[in-house]
């Protein structure tokens, strides 16, 4: 079970995700026309509206029910995996936190919509550029690098501490 402060944190974490991507979803939207960039970093990076109707990165294109159904599928493998491992630290817990704020938020796009707005865009000046993404996938992936860190480091201490049998 995890304890009450713990949950508390996983909560207000995941919300003020949900929030921010909420927020800067829409500013997006009101600000910049479909498929426009403005730039930000001399070419580097720009901010872009753009629709993705598939996964995160642009994969699995027109696939709007299947990744619903599968972002329901991730929120509750989310809350049953994370339930053990989560009353562990409150590091671990806020990633949940953050895991689960950006996968509710793109759920309620991809429901609501029918696609996400994507609007983060990096490359290089004039050649290659990476696949548009959001705040809520950014949310998503930092925090599975933190988790997988945290977990890391959590199964290196254990290791240290076991004593060899003689």
């Amino acid at each position: 079970m995890i304890p009450l402060p713990r949950v508390a944190l996983i909560l207000s974490i995941a919300v003020v995700v949900y929030a921010l991507d909420r927020v800067t979803k829409a500013w997006v939207v009101g600000n910049i026309p479909l498929n426009e960039a403005r730039e930000v970093v001399d070419g580097w990076v720009r901010i872009a509206n753009v629709r993705n109707t598939g996964a995160a990165f642009g994969l699995l294109p027109e696939s709007t029910s299947l990744l619903s159904v599968l972002s329901v599928v991730a929120v509750l493998v989310i809350l049953c995996y994370y339930r053990s491992i989560a009353a562990r630290s409150a590091p671990i817990a806020a990633t949940l936190g953050m895991q689960l704020g950006g996968a509710t938020g793109n759920l309620v796009d991809r429901i609501g919509q029918g696609y996400v707005t994507d609007f983060i865009d990096v490359g290089i000046p004039g050649g290659w550029r990476f696949w548009a993404f959001n705040g809520a996938d950014s949310s998503i992936v930092v925090g599975i690098f933190i988790v997988t860190g945290l977990l890391w480091l959590e199964e290196r201490k254990t290791q240290g501490t076991a004593r060899p049998a003689t």
